[in-house]
C-alpha cells in the first residue's frame, strides 16, 4: 500500500520547537544532556551473497561460517556489547542511566528491524546498556520488509529511474572506476580468476577477474531497489566481506592476504561506491524519509509510541544503507579513525543529542564505532571510537553556536519526500 504524507502535516508534526513535556529546567551556561537517539548498524554477520555467488567470483574455498547467510555471529553479538557497556558508562556520568543497577523501564527504548542480525544486535546492545536487566528490543513482527527501514521495498513509494540515473550518471561511474583501479586490481588478485560459468555469463575469456566486468547502474523490482552491477559492485562487496572476516577471526582475511595494512586500502572501495549510491539525493530520501521522521520523533516526543517518547536512550538497530541514507540526507560526513572516509563498520552508530543550554534546546552529532584492531582482537579491547560531526546546516561546536532544535527541524522538513512517509 502507498501511504501520503501532506507538507502541512510534516509541517504540524514538526511545529513546535521545544520538545514535548521538555520545558527548560535550567537558565545557567552549563549544557545538560536530555536524550539520545541513535541509528545503529548491526554487528558482524556472514556474508549476505549466496554460496553460488562468492563461488563465480572466485575459484578458491571460502571460508565457513558459524550462522547461516547474513546472520549476526556470536563473536558479532559480543562486539555489540562491549562497544554499548562503554556507551553506558558515559550516559551514567551524564545522568540518563543510573548510576548503579537496572533503568527503570522505559529509561532504554531499542527498536529494530526484524532481520536476525538486526533483533540480536538490539539485543547486545540492551546487554550492554543494562546487563541481566530483561529488556527487549521493540520488533514489528507483523509486515516484511519492515517499513521502517526499507520503505521503498514495503511499497511506499518508488525511485524514478530517470532522476536517480541523473544523480548516478555514467560518467560519475566510470570516474569512480578509473579512481579506483588501483584497490579493485588488488581485490582481484586477492580473489583470483572467476568461474568458468561467471566468465561466459559476462562473455569474457576463460580466467577473466571479476575486475574485467564492466559496471552498469540497475534498477529493479518496479523500481524500488537500485545497485551497481559489474566491477564496481562487485568489488564493494568483496571489501566489506574481507572487514567481515576480519572482524571475526583472530587471522588475517582474504586468504591470508588481508592484514589490517591491506584492509586499509581496499575499504575506500566499499565506502566510495556505496555512497555514490546511497547518498544519491533521490535514493536517499525514498529510503529515509520514514527513519528520518521517526528519529526527529522521538529526539523531540512526537514519537507514535508512548514508550520512545519516555525513554532517555532510544535506539534503531538497521543497516549500513539506513546510516548512508540518513548520513545523505542530513549532510554529515565523518571518518572514524583507521578507517575510510563515510566508513560504516559493524555496529557504528549515528548519535543524534538533544541537549539544553542558556533555555535553548540544541542538537549534536557524532559517530562512534569500534578500530579494526578491536574488531580483530580476540579479546574485544580497545576504547570506543567517538568523532563528533560537525552540522553543516549549523554553527561549529563553539562560542555557544551549537545546531538548535529549530535548524534541525527545519532541515528534517526540507529533506522529507511526503510521499515516501505513511501517514501518522
Amino acid at each position: 500500500m502507498k501511504w501520503g504524507l501532506s507538507i502541512l502535516a510534516l509541517c504540524a508534526l514538526l511545529a513546535a520547537t521545544a520538545p514535548e513535556g521538555g520545558a527548560a529546567e535550567q537558565g545557567g551556561g552549563d549544557a545538560k544532556l536530555l536524550k539520545m537517539v541513535v541509528l545503529s548498524r548491526h554487528g558482524v554477520r556472514s556474508p549476505t551473497q549466496s554460496s553460488e555467488t562468492l563461488e563465480s567470483w572466485s575459484r578458491k574455498d571460502w571460508p565457513e561460517w558459524p550462522v547461516k547467510r547474513g546472520e549476526l555471529t556470536p563473536r558479532g553479538a559480543k562486539l555489540v556489547t562491549a562497544m554499548w557497556e562503554q556507551e553506558a558508562a558515559f550516559l551514567r556520568e551524564a545522568g540518563l542511566l543510573p548510576s548503579k543497577g537496572c533503568p527503570e523501564a522505559g529509561t532504554i527504548a531499542v527498536r529494530a528491524d526484524r532481520d536476525q542480525r538486526t533483533r540480536v544486535t538490539g539485543e547486545a546492545v540492551l546487554e550492554g546498556l543494562a546487563p541481566g536487566c530483561g529488556f527487549k528490543p521493540i520488533v514489528n513482527e507483523t509486515d516484511h520488509p519492515d517499513p521502517l527501514f526499507h520503505p521503498l521495498e514495503a511499497g511506499y513509494c518508488a525511485l524514478d529511474p530517470a532522476v536517480v540515473r541523473k544523480e548516478i550518471p555514467v560518467g560519475a561511474i566510470e570516474g569512480l572506476e578509473q579512481s579506483l583501479s588501483g584497490p579493485i586490481g588488488e581485490l582481484a588478485a586477492i580473489l583470483g580468476p572467476a568461474s568458468p560459468e561467471f566468465c561466459r555469463k559476462h562473455q569474457l575469456p576463460e580466467g577473466c577477474t571479476v575486475a574485467d566486468v564492466p559496471t552498469r547502474l540497475t534498477l529493479a523490482k518496479d523500481n524500488r531497489t537500485v545497485h551497481l552491477d559489474g566491477k564496481l559492485g562487485t568489488a564493494s562487496s568483496a571489501a566489506e566481506i574481507m572487514l567481515l572476516e576480519y572482524g571475526q577471526w583472530d587471522h588475517p582475511a582474504g586468504w591470508g592476504a588481508v592484514d589490517k595494512g591491506a584492509l586499509q586500502r581496499l575499504l575506500p572501495v566499499h565506502s566510495t561506491v556505496f555512497d555514490a549510491v546511497n547518498r544519491a539525493p533521490s535514493v536517499a530520501a525514498g529510503r529515509g524519509s520514514e527513519l528520518l521522521l521517526d528519529m526527529a520523533n522521538a529526539l523531540t516526543g512526537r514519537y507514535a509510541d508512548p514508550a520512545v517518547n519516555k525513554a532517555k536512550v532510544v535506539v534503531f538497530v538497521g543497516h549500513d544503507t539506513n546510516i548512508a541514507n540518513i548520513g545523505g540526507m542530513l549532510g554529515l560526513h565523518w571518518q572514524l579513525p583507521g578507517y575510510a572516509p563515510d566508513e560504516i563498520p559493524p555496529a557504528s552508530a549515528l548519535v543524534l543529542t538533544l541537549w539544553l543550554q542558556n533555555d535553548v534546546y540544541q542538537l549534536r552529532a557524532r559517530m562512534i564505532g569500534q578500530s579494526l584492531d578491536t574488531l580483530h582482537d580476540p579479546a574485544m579491547k580497545g576504547e570506543v571510537l567517538r568523532q563528533d560531526i560537525e552540522v553543516p546546516w549549523c554553527g561549529p561546536y563553539e562560542d555557544g553556536k551549537n545546531c538548535t532544535l529549530t535548524d534541525f527541524e527545519l532541515r528534517v522538513r526540507d529533506v522529507l519526500r511526503p510521499e515516501c512517509v505513511r501517514e501518522r
